[in-house]
């Protein structure tokens, strides 16, 4: 039992009771694997207000706060996963065939229904289709005892084909105002996306560290053995958090949808690179039971402005995917290696 790896559930105070309250949080922030990244993302705001003019305008900086949130909603998703010790690739193609229920339903019901009944379950069938694809997910992962990489691998043609059956390859558009407003609009001068971002943010966070189940997921992604043993129901947290990861790659999709006015087959592509990027950078361990909401969010955030700025330098935005897969790499690396110094 001595190797059994411990779970890095964030702790609610590491200082003496009488320690300055000030000095105290500041140790903590200093402690942690966020400081560092959170340290690394001022550096690349400095480093883009310097090289882009534009960087720090209204209207730029309202894109891309529009881009980290609907990035970091599939990431927050994605941090449970890889808390598991799993991975989920079906999450771009998820957000793809969510997108066209979502519009499929939209415009189907036409005008026989008051037009926000129409949204509102045209809404509730996008999130739908994400808690059936997590619980397919969680079920085959389980039942065939085949790691959740090949399921989910799997999953993503399966989700990508059904899309573009469904649409013939076409996208849907004609969608009504009402819910455009959704990814388009704003509240206290915010993007509407934002403020989703952070009441799932929120709510993760306190799930992850304030509930027994949040800390199951801690324990089992350390050692699910070990897990099983202390009479964890390893099984439904695995299926509870594929339907969570799925769901909120299908919340994405709802609000991209809005955002982009039209639903897409085509939607998705790469995000899943992009999540784990997020959930990795922001100091999550592939093998489990280590990492954070926080984290994650500074990921999504530090990928967020690399594709901004790539654009505004005049780069090419495909030049993001290069960079994410050099980062993974890079952070996976370095994950190994210090658990090797550890051990």
């Amino acid at each position: 039992m001595s190797n059994v790896q411990q779970p890095s559930i964030p702790p609610a105070n590491v200082s003496s009771p009488g320690a300055n309250p000030v000095r105290r949080f500041l140790q903590y922030l200093l402690n942690t694997r966020e400081a560092g990244i959170f340290v690394i993302v001022l550096l690349v705001i400095l480093l883009l207000s310097l090289a882009s003019p534009y960087f720090l305008t209204v209207s730029n900086l309202q894109i891309v706060a529009r881009l980290i949130s609907l990035n970091a909603i599939i990431a927050i998703g994605m941090t449970m996963v890889i808390l598991l010790g799993d991975i989920d690739l079906s999450v771009g193609s998820v957000a793809a065939l969510a997108s066209v229920i979502t519009g499929f339903v939209m415009m189907r019901m036409g005008l026989n229904m008051p037009i926000g009944v129409v949204v509102l379950i045209s809404i509730l069938a996008g999130l739908l289709v994400g808690v059936l694809v997590g619980l397919i997910n969680g079920y085959l992962i389980i039942k065939t005892d085949v790691p959740a990489f090949i399921i989910t691998l799997g999953m993503m043609g399966i989700a990508r084909g059904i899309a573009l059956v469904i649409t013939k390859g076409s996208s849907i558009s004609g969608l009504p105002s009402s819910y455009l407003e959704l990814g388009q609009g704003f509240f206290l001068g915010i993007p509407i996306p934002v403020w989703i971002m952070l009441v799932l943010a929120v709510a993760a966070h306190i799930f992850l560290s304030r509930t027994a189940t949040g800390r199951h997921i801690y324990f089992t992604g350390s050692n699910k053995e070990a897990a099983a043993l202390s009479g964890i129901p390893v099984n439904r947290i695995k299926i509870l958090v594929f339907i969570i990861c799925s769901t909120l790659a299908a919340t994405e999709a709802v609000i991209e949808t809005s955002r982009l006015s039209t639903a897409q087959p085509a939607l998705g592509v790469g995000y899943e690179l992009t999540a784990i990027g997020a959930v990795i950078i922001g100091g999550a361990s592939f093998l489990g039971g280590e990492g954070t909401i926080l984290g994650t969010l500074l990921g999504a955030t530090l990928l967020g402005l690399i594709a901004n700025g790539l654009v505004l330098l005049g780069v090419s935005s495909y030049w993001q995917t290069v960079f994410s897969g050099t980062i993974i790499i890079i952070a996976v690396t370095l994950d190994m290696w210090r658990k090797r110094r550890s051990a």
